[in-house]
């Protein structure tokens, strides 16, 4: 068998250690997709639930359901691999929804728009302003954050105010295996954020609150006047004064590494 020469023996030795430590992306897909993430976010235990459905928002202007990525280091600022991010909406129809079931008696998600029921309900209204990659150079590697700015809004239906708002970060970690772990480490970083702002700012208390006289299904009970979901507010912004559901705030950041 031949030797190495000593410069391509040298080559060997310092490439090896580089792909030992780090997630390599020097070659992104055309597109990925939220529905191949599998995301575990955590959840609180809650001895009751609130005895109230919620109702997520889902409006395709304040949550995309692409986002175009590019990749862009030191090595190539201004040329680096661009690529989508597709079926995002995933986030709230699936990774939301999951992990808001723990808290509600139900979770559905609804369009903009649509009617709501004259039962007394929860509104959520999501909004995700950004989703990004951020390189930082690190001596020999470059560590790649998948970053997201987003924020949620919960209001109870008769309410034209928000009992919680919240506007945040999320991200990855600095290493990941394959794009579609580093996704999931950015939903489950974003909405780890939000239960611990929405428990140690008492929003869920304030729910609970402002709910616990509910007489849902009670047959004296009074309905409350139907809603329509899809205003055009934020959470940080001021909420409309109609029937109507407001929708949310904001939030963002997360990393992974690749070879320099």
């Amino acid at each position: 068998m031949k030797r190495l020469s000593p410069i391509l023996g040298l080559c060997v030795l310092l490439i090896l250690p580089t792909l030992s430590g780090c997630a390599i992306f020097s070659h992104y897909r055309s597109s990925y997709s939220m529905a191949n993430v599998q995301a575990k976010p955590p959840s609180l235990m809650v001895a009751q639930k609130i005895q109230r459905p919620l109702y997520l928002v889902l409006d395709p202007a304040r949550v995309p359901d692409t986002w175009d990525m590019k990749e862009a280091s030191s090595f190539n600022p201004k040329d680096g691999p661009q690529f989508k991010l597709q079926d995002f909406q995933k986030f709230v129809t699936r990774d939301l929804k999951e992990a808001m079931g723990a808290y509600f008696s139900r979770v559905e998600v609804v369009k903009a728009g649509d009617p709501l029921p004259s039962e007394p309900h929860v509104i959520g209204d999501v909004k995700v302003d950004r989703v990004q990659l951020h390189s930082i150079p690190a001596g020999r590697l470059v560590y790649t954050l998948i970053e997201m700015t987003w924020g949620f809004g919960l209001r109870p239906s008769e309410s034209p105010e928000y009992t919680f708002t919240f506007a945040g970060e999320g991200k990855s970690t600095d290493a990941y295996p394959t794009f579609e772990v580093g996704c999931a480490q950015l939903v489950e970083s974003s909405i780890a954020g939000f239960l611990s702002k929405w428990t140690e700012k008492g929003g869920i208390d304030s729910l609970r609150q402002s709910t616990a006289a509910d007489k849902i299904g009670s047959p004296t009970a009074a309905p409350a006047a139907s809603a329509t979901v899809g205003d055009k507010v934020a959470p940080s912004d001021a909420p409309s004064t109609g029937s109507k559901a407001s929708p949310a705030g904001k939030s963002s950041p997360a990393k992974g590494k690749r070879s320099k």
